[in-house]
């Protein structure tokens, strides 16, 4: 389990824990021959107090948390040839898979309960249908789809963070690694920068330049490539910063 997968897992378990400490629950009504509908999302104390568990619509969202859990799951079970997790544009994969959330929110929204032709009653929610089908002219439960895309965009933003933290920790940990390194014997300097996945660039002689420091002057950015940068190098010569202090 790499450190992507195990954000994942971490927030679909929350996922579940709320859903379960907060399960949908079914009314009493007081008429006989009137079947129970959707009442709301109580705490699981209200359990007790002779509420019952709307089980089918608890048990579908549990399965959807699941499946998203195990599609992100297999998609983020990516290793390199040396055992590492492979750099990938996850801003641009949350898109994917919040559009496809969306679409499939949409494609099947919750719809509500027939209106009764002898009394007046508030409209509850029935279940989830096809938006094209045959129950297409029924008004949707605004109230659950709501629900259902708030949770989709948090637990979205989250991954996000998540994901941003973890990548941010990293390639700080490995700049302060070649920091470090640049210390040490240039074989050793182009064996640490290779394990890291940086680019060392070292003189024609072999030699890695040491300059005196000073304020206002740091190490020559320009001793290995930048892995968040995906396009060609651009930067050539040496270190003109060296040449200005010689002339």
């Amino acid at each position: 389990m790499n450190k992507y997968q195990r954000i994942v897992v971490i927030v679909a378990a929350v996922n579940i824990a709320l859903m379960l400490f907060f399960p949908p629950f079914l009314d009493n009504p007081i008429r006989r021959g009137v079947m129970p509908s959707f009442e709301g999302f109580y705490p699981l104390v209200s359990a007790f107090d002779g509420k019952r568990i709307h089980n089918e619509l608890l048990t579908l969202q549990i399965m959807f948390v699941v499946i998203n859990g195990l599609i992100a799951w297999l998609l983020l079970d990516r290793r390199t040839a040396k055992g590492g997790v492979p750099e990938f544009r996850y801003m641009r994969a949350i898109c994917i898979f919040l559009a496809a959330n969306f679409a499939l929110l949409l494609a099947f929204p919750p719809f509500e309960s027939y209106a009764s032709m002898v009394k007046f009653e508030a409209p509850s929610f029935d279940g989830f249908y096809f938006v094209l089908g045959d129950k297409r002219n029924r008004n949707i439960f605004i109230p659950l789809l709501y629900l259902e895309t708030i949770l989709v965009v948090i637990d979205a933003l989250v991954i996000w963070l998540l994901f941003n933290t973890v990548q941010r920790a990293e390639l700080s940990a490995r700049e302060r690694i070649l920091e470090l390194a640049q210390a040490l014997p240039p074989e050793q300097l182009a064996e640490v920068s290779k394990t890291l996945g940086y680019k060392a660039i070292l003189p024609e002689n072999g030699e890695a330049g040491h300059h005196e420091q000073h304020l206002g002057a740091g190490p020559d950015r320009r001793k290995y490539r930048d892995p968040r940068f995906r396009g060609p190098e651009r930067r050539a010569g040496g270190d003109r910063r060296i040449k200005a202090r010689t002339a």
